[in-house]
C-alpha cells in the first residue's frame, strides 16, 4: 500500500509539474518569479517524499501557491463574471494556501526546512517568503485571461467518497439494507429527544463543561457586529479576531456529559513521544473555527465548536464502534440579522448527523432522495441571558437531549480553555519535531474502528475514524458532506 501511495503521488507530482512548466514557461517568467516557482515546487516534493501533505484543503494542479475548499469552489461562477470578486476570490485562494503551509512547513525533518530555508532572501521567515511568492504569483494569474480560464476550470475538490469501494461491494444493492439500519438508529437516537432533561437516565455522574467567559449579546448586537463584515465584493462576512471571539463566547454550548470514567471526560489533545495522540482530560478544553455557508444567494457566518474524548469505550470484543478517540462537533449557522437558523452536529468521524433548525425554520427531506437527516426537535429563542446546554450519553456520547438554561453553570462545572482547531495541524513531539493529528488523507489512523470492515462498500474511507475538518462524509447513501456550503439550503426552508 505504501509502495502504490508514493507512485500515486509521483504520478501526481509529475502531472502538476507538467501543468505548471504549460502556465508559466521559463521564458515568460522573471527571475524572482521562476524562484518562486520553483521554490513552493521543491517544498511540495518534500511534503510528498515524507507523506506530510495537510488534508484540510486541495491543492490546485498548475497553482502551486494556490489551495480550494468547498465553499470557495462554491463561488467560482460568481468570480467568473466580475474582476473585483475574482480578485477577492484568488487571495482568499492564495491565503488558504498560506495557511496551510505553515504546519505543513513545521512538520518538515529539520533538515528540509534548513534547505528550503536557504533559498529565501536573508532574513526572510519562511511565511514571508510563502507571502511575497504568493502574491507575485497570483499577480501574474490576475493580469492572464488564460490563467483565470485555467484556474476557473480546476478549482474543484473532489467528494470524500471512493466511487471505485462502491463499486465493488454492490453498493446498489447494499445501499437498501443501510436504509433499514438507517432508520433503526435513527429511531434509537430520536428517543432520548421525547424526553425532558430531568428524565433522563443517568448512569454515572453528570459533569458540567462551561466556557472561562460568555458574552450577553442580542440579535441587534449580533447583526451591528456582522453588518460592515459584509461590505466586499464577495459578500463574505469577515470579522476581525476579537469581535468573533465574542460572538464564540455568546453562542458557546454548556456541555454535560453522563460520566463514568475518564472515557467521558473532555480534555485537550497531545501527542506521545510516538506521535500517537491522547486526550488530557485534567485540562478541558473546546476547539473553535469559523466557516461558511451559502443560503440562497447570501453568505452566512458558522460558529463551530468540537470536544474531544480520551474513547468511545467498547463493550466488548464484538464491539465494532468502540475504539481509541472521539470527538463531538457542534455548529451554529447565524442569519445577517444575528439569529442563528440552524444549528447542527456530528461526531468527528462523520457519523450521527443531526439538525435542529433554528426559530422560524423547519428540517425538509432531502429532494435529491438521499439519506434522510435526523432532526429531533426544533429549537426555540435563545435569549442573551440564557445558554444552550448539550447533555452528552456515557460511552457513546450520543447527543441526547438539548435545554435553554440560565448562564449561570453550577458551582461544580468545570471551566474549559479555548484552543484553535488550527492547532492541531501541527502538534509538538520531543526533541523540537512537530507532528499533524491527521495523516495525508486526513485521517487519525489511531482511531480507525473495526466497523470500517462492514461498511467499506459505502465508499468512505475507514468509517468511524476520527477526521479532519474538510474530509467529513455524512452519509452512507447518496453523497453529502459536513462542509458542503448548500448542505443547509437543501435540509432546511423557512416556516
Amino acid at each position: 500500500m505504501r509502495r502504490l501511495t508514493s507512485f500515486l503521488v509521483c504520478l501526481a507530482l509529475i502531472a502538476q509539474g507538467c501543468a505548471t512548466q504549460t502556465l508559466y514557461p521559463e521564458s515568460s517568467l522573471e527571475t524572482e518569479d521562476a524562484a518562486c516557482l520553483r521554490w513552493l515546487e521543491n517544498i511540495d516534493a518534500k511534503l510528498a517524499e515524507h507523506n506530510l501533505e495537510d488534508a484540510g484543503t486541495v491543492r490546485i494542479a498548475g497553482f502551486p501557491h494556490l489551495r480550494i475548499d468547498r465553499f470557495l469552489a462554491s463561488l467560482s461562477n460568481r468570480a467568473m463574471t466580475d474582476q473585483n470578486a475574482f480578485a477577492q476570490w484568488l487571495e482568499n485562494l492564495r491565503r488558504l494556501d498560506e495557511k496551510a503551509r505553515q504546519p505543513e512547513f513545521a512538520n518538515l525533518p529539520a533538515v528540509h526546512k534548513s534547505a528550503l530555508m536557504s533559498e529565501l532572501p536573508q532574513g526572510e521567515s519562511f511565511g514571508q517568503g510563502v507571502r511575497r511568492c504568493g502574491k507575485r504569483l497570483a499577480n501574474l494569474n490576475l493580469k492572464d485571461p488564460g490563467h483565470q480560464r485555467m484556474l476557473l476550470q480546476r478549482a474543484k475538490v473532489p467528494d470524500a467518497y471512493q466511487t471505485w469501494k462502491r463499486a465493488a461491494g454492490a453498493y446498489a444493492l447494499t445501499q437498501y439494507a443501510a436504509a433499514v439500519g438507517i432508520e433503526r438508529l435513527h429511531r434509537k437516537l430520536n428517543e432520548s429527544f421525547q424526553q425532558p432533561l430531568a428524565q433522563q437516565p443517568v448512569q454515572g455522574r453528570l459533569i458540567q463543561y462551561a466556557a472561562p467567559q460568555t458574552t450577553s449579546l442580542a440579535a441587534a448586537d449580533i447583526a451591528a457586529i456582522l453588518r460592515p463584515a459584509y461590505d466586499n465584493p464577495l459578500a463574505i462576512p469577515s470579522l476581525p479576531p476579537a469581535q468573533l471571539q465574542r460572538l464564540f463566547e455568546r453562542f458557546a454550548p454548556l456541555w454535560e456529559i453522563d460520566t463514568r470514567n475518564d472515557n467521558d471526560k473532555i480534555g485537550a489533545v497531545m501527542l506521545d513521544a510516538e506521535g500517537q495522540p491522547r486526550i488530557d482530560t485534567a485540562k478541558p478544553a473546546v476547539y473553535t473555527r469559523h466557516a461558511f455557508t451559502r443560503w440562497h444567494g447570501k453568505t452566512l457566518l458558522q460558529l463551530v465548536y468540537q470536544i474531544w474524548l480520551p474513547a468511545r469505550e467498547k463493550t466488548g470484543l464484538f464491539d465494532l464502534y468502540g475504539g481509541p478517540l472521539d470527538s463531538i462537533i457542534w455548529r451554529v449557522t447565524l442569519s445577517p440579522e444575528g439569529s442563528p437558523i440552524a444549528f447542527d452536529s456530528m461526531h468527528g468521524c462523520g457519523c450521527y448527523y443531526l439538525l435542529f433548525p433554528g426559530p422560524g425554520y423547519r428540517a425538509i427531506a432531502p429532494k435529491d432522495g438521499e439519506e434522510p437527516v435526523l432532526s429531533p426537535m426544533s429549537m426555540p429563542e435563545i435569549p442573551s441571558d440564557k445558554r444552550l446546554l448539550l447533555r452528552l450519553a456515557t460511552r457513546t456520547h450520543y447527543l441526547q437531549q438539548l435545554a435553554v438554561v440560565p448562564d449561570s453553570p453550577d458551582h461544580t462545572a468545570r471551566r474549559y480553555a479555548w484552543q484553535e482547531s488550527e492547532q492541531l495541524r501541527s502538534m509538538p513531539l520531543q526533541d523540537d519535531a512537530w507532528r499533524s493529528l491527521f495523516g495525508a488523507d486526513g485521517i487519525i489512523n489511531a482511531s480507525r474502528r473495526a466497523e470500517r470492515f462492514l461498511f467499506w462498500p459505502f465508499g468512505i474511507a475507514s468509517p468511524g475514524a476520527m477526521r479532519q475538518w474538510g474530509t467529513h462524509a455524512i452519509a452512507f447513501i447518496g453523497r453529502r458532506h459536513f462542509d458542503d456550503p448548500l448542505l443547509l439550503e437543501k435540509l432546511l426552508a423557512r416556516e
